[in-house]
C-alpha cells in the first residue's frame, strides 16, 4: 500500500500540470498533446491501482483507455493535418 501511495504523488503532480496546460489558451495541437498526457496519466494510475488491489478489471479498463487515447490522438492528428491544407 505504501508503494502505491508513493507512486501516486508524481502522477497527481503530472496531472495537475497537464490540466494547467489544457486550460492555457493555445493551439489545438498543444491541447491534444496535453489531453494525451492526461490519458496516459490516468492509464498509469489505473495500472498502479490494479497492482495494489490485485484487481484484473482495472487492467482491462487501462487497456481500453489506452486504445481510446491512441485512436483519439490519431484522429485529431489527421484532422489537424487536413485542416492545414497541404499537410505542411
Amino acid at each position: 500500500m505504501t508503494v502505491t501511495s508513493i507512486v501516486f504523488i508524481p502522477l497527481v503532480a503530472a496531472g495537475c500540470l497537464g490540466v494547467v496546460r489544457v486550460l492555457r489558451p493555445n493551439r489545438l495541437g498543444d491541447r491534444m498533446v496535453a489531453f494525451d498526457l492526461l490519458t496516459s496519466i490516468v492509464t498509469c494510475a489505473l495500472l498502479v491501482s490494479a497492482a495494489g488491489d490485485r484487481d484484473g478489471l482495472l487492467l482491462d479498463l487501462a487497456v481500453v483507455l489506452g486504445l481510446l487515447g491512441f485512436l483519439t490522438s490519431v484522429s485529431v492528428a489527421r484532422y489537424i493535418e487536413s485542416r492545414s491544407g497541404d499537410g505542411q
